[in-house]
């Protein structure tokens, strides 16, 4: 047998599991077990979650690939139980360390952990964490600090969150980067990556938080009940304050200054979030976007706003909260121009339909 200690998760399994070499610590009582097994998985429904189908069982989950059942894992309703079938083998230990992820991520938040889609660093003792969509440059940013100030990586992807102290774990999965640390270090910063030329930073308000985190946190949405309590645990981490929205900052340069703003707290200002006004249509009639008032509106607006093609998909884009500077990288990646000009455009947009009534803040 072999154990291993993830965040505050002892894991003892039957199986050699090398992405957890580093994570080896003795324990007397397991929270986790991991055995072998070769029985048939019952039937029972199914979800589908990215290339994992999760099979809802009496007491639990049995989980596999979409290719079939044949290999898979059995994970009992309280994360504690979980057998492997398949070969033990290393590439039997490749694809059962897949489905203990997602076990041990589940069991981590219900005991107040956030798993988030970051690149993180550890500087002077502290954890700073990159996230954004997939391309943004994550990895870029952190290696850009270690880089410039000397920052260790501590994890390319999903590292650890304790939401109640706000410490950053290492993690035995992750990205391309395949770095495996059982570290931790207190919080210092979490920055949503955006692309763009001039160096920035801003504080982000709660409601910001909470949007960026909901979709950049594990959601085991096959387990409602662990997927509730893992809301909870964002709303709570939203509200730590740690959280910063952040422009450019690729190269060496930029990261030693990002570093200097966290430091110094030399952020802008927080911006609300807009949102498109109810009661408007938009059409496109004869090749031109017209926005029109319907039901109660059609009193108090006389007449249709002509639109053109980047004002009406920044309409569709502002029928949800967003901030401007969501709304401005939208722009940037749909639209063929430079940064100070679609800034521009954005700003005499929304002066214009703030000045109509036509968008709200909040």
């Amino acid at each position: 047998m072999y154990d291993f200690r993830i965040a505050d998760v002892a894991l003892r399994s039957e199986m050699a599991l090398p992405s957890y070499a580093a994570f080896a610590a003795e324990t007397s009582e397991p929270d986790v077990t991991l055995l072998m097994t070769d029985e048939k998985a019952p039937s029972g429904q199914e979800i589908v979650s990215g290339d994992i189908v999760h099979r809802k069982l009496p007491d639990g989950w049995f989980c596999h690939g979409l290719r079939g059942d044949d290999e898979g894992m059995f994970i009992s309703g309280d994360y504690s139980l979980l057998r492997y079938k398949g070969k033990n083998s290393p590439s039997g230990a490749r694809a059962a360390e897949r489905y203990m992820r997602l076990a041990l991520e589940c069991l981590l938040i219900r005991r107040g952990f956030v798993s988030m889609h970051a690149a993180a660093v550890e500087l002077d003792g502290e954890a700073y964490a990159f996230t954004g969509p997939s391309g943004v440059g994550k990895s870029t940013r952190a290696k850009a600090w270690t880089d410039a100030l000397g920052a260790r990586l501590i994890s390319g992807d999903r590292p650890l969150i304790r939401v109640e102290t706000t410490e950053l774990f290492g993690v035995p999965w992750d990205g391309k980067e395949q770095c495996f640390r059982s570290v931790r270090f207190p919080l210092k910063a979490v920055c949503e990556v955006y692309r763009g030329e001039q160096l920035q930073a801003k504080k982000m308000s709660v409601s910001q938080c909470r949007r960026l985190l909901v979709k950049q946190c594990f959601l085991p949405m096959w387990d409602t009940e662990t997927a509730m309590l893992q809301m909870e645990n964002i709303f709570r981490l939203a509200g730590s304050g740690l959280m910063l929205r952040t422009f450019g900052g690729r190269s060496p340069e930029d990261a030693e200054r990002l570093h200097g703003m966290i430091v110094g707290n030399s952020y802008l200002k927080e911006e609300p979030d807009v949102k498109a006004k109810p009661g408007f249509v938009l059409r496109k009639v004869a090749g031109e976007y017209m926005l029109m008032p319907t039901d109660r509106n059609i009193g108090v607006y006389k007449g249709a706003v002509l639109l053109n093609g980047v004002s009406a998909f920044i309409w569709e884009k502002m029928q949800k909260d967003v901030s401007r500077d969501e709304l401005l990288s939208a722009v940037l990646n749909e639209f063929d121009t430079d940064g100070d000009t679609a800034a521009k455009d954005l700003d005499a947009l929304l002066e214009k339909l703030d000045k109509m009534e036509l968008i709200e803040r909040g």
